[in-house]
């Protein structure tokens, strides 16, 4: 499927993930500093250094030499104590030190970062490059389907189905998914007139999906380039990140409840190929892989498993709730837990990555 060269792949999967880690981890040094906690290191990678500087904070800057991922190492621990007297004798610029909203903005701050990154690349992307959109307008009928029964043929261009605008193609699969078996109103536009037609879809099980949906027949002409005001811009930079979220949270419903399937999980391995042929396809391309990936990283991180930020948060959540934090032995025990949990998932996934 990917023609890219290893070493392409390998160049794509760092110049794509590295910005997206830096960006988290910077998230979570700036709301550090603003709550005056100290911040001893930001480290992109694990392991040992293999170069750095020292600011005039005394934080040390350094690349590490495990590339998967990074981590900003704040003064004192995360994980709360219950012993208040060992509690009171941490320092003010310590994490723990910090008062609760602290904590949630300083943990926050990293998926925020992520999500606040991919909406500004991908509206940046069509302020400067424009957006590909696919106009309503039938490119071919399927014999012996809906659409040809009811007398669609080829160039019309659908203007409403229901009375319901159509502005894009994507436009009509959804309506036309969302309705198999019932009486969709077409509006059309054929040879300068507007006619109207009754289409009733057919029943098709989406394996995918895992649903019946609606199926007519016809096919999409070529995605068009569009440019965009800057207005236009924000709006469907916003629209399509929120529609990128509900994939990503459509995509962990079928994974926690083993619907998804194999080709559809994408890890490492995956990301670098990916990665790899955007490089081949050009800045674009590059820019518009970081964004989606940026806002998945964003929302990895707020899953409430420990070890993530949002198993912090959980653990706050908690402390907020019942005005004391959880005893440190079961937040060790979940931390350790999380850390498992990812190593394995991180296993599978790339099990998956390879075949197997």
């Amino acid at each position: 499927m990917f023609e890219s060269s290893f070493f392409t792949s390998l160049i794509g999967f760092f110049i794509v993930l590295t910005p997206l880690v830096f960006f988290h981890e910077l998230g979570h040094y700036y709301a550090a500093i603003k709550s005056g906690v100290k911040v001893e290191s930001f480290s992109i990678g694990f392991g040992p250094e293999i170069f750095g500087f020292t600011d005039k904070k005394n934080t040390r800057w350094k690349f590490s030499l495990i590339p998967l991922g990074g981590y900003v190492k704040m003064k004192g621990e995360l994980v709360n104590f219950s012993n208040k007297i060992l509690k009171n004798s941490f320092e003010k610029d310590t994490f723990l030190h910090a008062n609760l909203f602290s904590r949630f903005f300083i943990v926050l701050s990293g998926p925020l970062a992520n999500l606040l990154l991919g909406l500004l690349l991908i509206t940046s992307l069509y302020v400067f490059h424009g957006r590909y959109t696919t106009p309503p307008i039938i490119n071919e009928i399927i014999d012996d389907k809906p659409a040809m029964r009811a007398g669609l043929v080829s160039d019309d261009k659908i203007i409403s189905i229901n009375k319901i605008e159509i502005k894009d193609f994507i436009d009509i699969k959804k309506i036309v998914e969302n309705n198999p078996n019932n009486s969709l109103s077409f509006d059309i536009l054929r040879n300068d007139n507007v006619i109207t037609v009754t289409v009733i879809p057919s029943k098709f099980y989406d394996e995918k999906l895992n649903k019946v949906v609606g199926r007519i027949g016809v096919t999409a002409v070529e995605p068009q380039f569009k440019t965009l005001s800057i207005l236009s811009a924000v709006k469907f930079g916003f629209l399509d990140s929120i529609n990128i979220t509900f994939e990503w949270l459509k995509g962990i419903k079928a994974l926690f409840v083993f619907e998804i399937q194999k080709k559809d999980v994408l890890g490492p391995i995956g990301i670098a190929k990916i990665s790899g042929s955007s490089l081949d396809r050009g800045f674009s391309s590059i820019i518009f892989l970081m964004a989606i990936l940026s806002i998945n990283l964003g929302l990895i991180n707020l899953l409430p498993i420990p070890a993530l930020d949002g198993g912090y948060i959980l653990l706050f959540t908690y402390e907020l709730i019942f005005r004391k934090p959880l005893s440190s032995k079961i937040q060790l025990y979940l931390l350790k837990f999380g850390f498992l949990f990812i190593l394995s998932l991180m296993i599978l996934v790339t099990a998956f990555d390879l075949g197997l």
